[in-house]
């Protein structure tokens, strides 16, 4: 009799175990998928990331033409691109410094120009253009590591060092503030205008 119990208990403890992983199984269904959806969202963040960080790092380096070269990053590859000829050892300064970001996988520097060298004349030309580029990247790219506000939905532009801030959705007056405190604090940063970022 006791084994005919202890069966009937086992039988019904596995049916009762069979159940509830059913259950789970369908419980975990739009969990999962909304997994999904937070993991793309966050890889394009990623990747916006880590382009905006690799352009405000190239152009921070002295001795490379940052402003000049074009950054692209799909799932962690970054791949670097130039309109201008570049010296090998600018190349590699470029490509060691994309390796050093948090979160790139691969480097892939096949559109870099190489072979050139570029002139000193060019330099203090593009010297003030070269200003406002550094300033906007480097305003970017600290919104974007800033928590809690878009920092991937302001867009950024600089005119001789006066700086406007713009967005496509609306943001509290909290994160305005927050975001012209931050770019205030930038090098080189003579004004800031937030009148295009919407509020809430």
């Amino acid at each position: 009799m006791k084994k005919f119990a202890l069966a009937t208990a086992t039988a019904t403890a596995l049916t009762l175990a069979m159940a509830n992983v059913a259950f789970a199984q369908t419980a975990q269904a739009p969990m999962t998928l909304a997994a999904g959806e937070m993991t793309k969202a966050k890889e394009s963040t990623s990747d916006t990331w880590i382009t905006t960080k690799v352009k405000a790092d190239l152009l921070t380096e002295k001795g490379i033409p940052g402003s000049d070269i074009k950054v692209e990053t799909n799932k962690g590859v970054v791949s670097l691109s130039s309109t201008v000829a570049i010296s090998d050892s600018q190349k590699a300064t470029a490509v060691a410094i994309t390796k050093r970001i948090k979160g790139v996988t691969a480097v892939s520097a096949d559109g870099l120009l190489a072979g050139g060298a570029v002139k000193a004349d060019n330099i203090d030309k593009s010297k003030e253009a070269t200003s406002d580029t550094w300033i906007t990247t480097k305003v970017k790219a600290d919104l974007v590591t800033e928590k809690g506000i878009p920092g991937t939905d302001i867009k950024v532009e600089t005119n001789k060092g006066v700086v406007s801030l713009s967005s496509s959705v609306a943001v509290t007056e909290a994160q305005k503030t927050t975001a012209v405190n931050i770019t205030k604090k930038i090098k080189g940063v003579k004004a800031v205008s937030a009148d295009g970022l919407k509020a809430e």
